[in-house]
Order: C-alpha cells, then sequence, then structure tokens
C-alpha cells in the first residue's frame, strides 16, 4: 500500500518517499508457504482483485532480475537474516482503493491456486497519530 499524497508531495519536494509506504496495516502478508510447493520461483503467477474486478495479474517470470540476483544485490549492502521479507515491487495495475473496498490477492503454480497465499483486506480508515498536512 502507498499514501500516494504523502508520496506525491515527498517527490514534488525531492525528498525521500519510502514514509508512504510505512504507515500501520500497509504490508498485509497471507502466512508463510512451504519452499516445497514452489518448485520454481520464476514461475508463479500472482493476482490481485478489488470488489471481486482484477486490478493486478502477473507472472514472476517477468522479473527483471531473477531471485539469486536480487538476494545477491541486497545482501552487498544489509545483512539478510532468517525471516526477512524482500520486497521486490508489484504486476502492473496499481490504483487507488477506499474504505469499503475489498482486497483479495493470492498466487497459483501451474494453474493451481496456493491456499497459503489468498489473503482478503478490508479497507478501512483507521484512526493514528499521523495527520497529513502539506508542508
Amino acid at each position: 500500500m502507498t499514501a500516494r499524497n504523502v508520496q506525491d508531495e515527498a517527490k514534488d519536494k525531492g525528498l525521500p518517499w519510502t514514509i508512504a509506504k510505512g504507515f500501520d496495516t500497509f504490508l498485509p502478508l497471507a502466512g508463510p508457504i512451504s519452499a516445497d510447493k514452489v518448485k520454481d520461483p520464476h514461475d508463479v503467477e500472482l493476482w490481485l482483485d478489488v470488489n471481486g474486478t482484477r486490478r493486478q495479474e502477473d507472472s514472476t517470470a517477468l522479473m527483471m532480475f531473477r531471485i539469486a540476483r536480487q538476494l545477491s544485490d541486497i545482501s552487498k549492502v544489509m545483512t539478510l537474516e532468517k525471516g526477512d521479507i524482500v520486497l521486490t515491487g508489484t504486476p502492473k495495475g496499481v490504483g487507488p482503493v477506499k474504505k469499503g473496498d475489498i482486497i483479495t490477492a493470492g498466487m497459483r503454480i501451474n494453474g493451481k491456486d496456493v491456499d497459503e497465499a489468498r489473503l482478503e483486506v478490508h479497507v478501512e480508515d483507521r484512526p493514528g497519530i499521523y495527520n497529513f498536512a502539506e508542508t
């Protein structure tokens, strides 16, 4: 998830915009998936629907860099440890969501849905201490 208002302002001012991805609840994750279910991580289909309409669907085969290369590059900068999560991007089709929307997502291998990867998120406003205001 990305708070586009925060991201756009930061970009306009030449500031880092990673804060726009760091709010509480902005990284919903499904449960762990056993490695033996994913024979080839470069041949997995990822999908995401909003209110039952497909917004994103693509294959990990389209990633610009293979996973081994990504991990190698990352580990040149920071130590990767067991349990770390590496975010590599998202398929085309990002778009806004609003309160009341229902996001469902998952993955397929050889055309078959992986139950452990299924995720459902109900979009809701969440009170917090951050209050967006242009600076």
